[in-house]
């Protein structure tokens, strides 16, 4: 296995379901940040949202994002895919409907036409498991394994 494979592996462990991340975006000339329910898949986080919430209109003036949880950092371009009732996002909004299930259908409505699903690119990450940490580039599909021992405790 390959370190990008084995970092592809950590990430789908640790985000390939409902996860709270924070999530920056770019604000004039300052950032802001808030935390949101992200699903990881194939070097993309998805998240719900809408068209006319402060992420959304920043993310359409700068795409550059970046989000964290706990130790791991990732960095990307933001993008609104668009309802999640069209058609193109067929595949992903089953995904992200049953991923999201505690609140989709409470706080997810699609028939807003200005509700969509943001998609965060991923360009790279710094990802950490109990033995390593991997410094992941996405652009060109490569991964560092650097093994190390995590002493840091998180409350959940």
């Amino acid at each position: 296995m390959t370190d990008f494979e084995a970092a592809e592996s950590e990430m789908k462990k640790q985000f390939g379901h409902d996860v709270i991340m924070a999530l920056a975006t770019v604000s004039g000339n300052g950032t802001n940040v808030r935390n949101v329910d992200a699903y990881y898949k194939d070097g993309n986080i998805y998240i719900t949202s809408h068209g006319e919430s402060n992420k959304m209109k920043e993310i359409e003036k700068n795409s550059n994002v970046s989000l964290c949880r706990n130790l791991s950092v990732f960095w990307g371009k933001g993008e609104n895919i668009g309802n999640p009732k069209e058609e193109k996002n067929s595949e992903i909004r089953n995904e992200v409907r049953n991923i999201f299930s505690a609140f989709y259908d409470r706080h997810v409505n699609e028939n807003d036409p200005k509700t969509c699903i943001l998609k965060v690119e991923l360009t790279k990450a710094l990802v950490f498991n109990n033995e390593a940490k991997y410094i992941i580039n996405y652009t060109d599909r490569k991964a560092q394994k650097i093994p190390m021992k995590i002493d840091v405790v998180f409350e959940e």
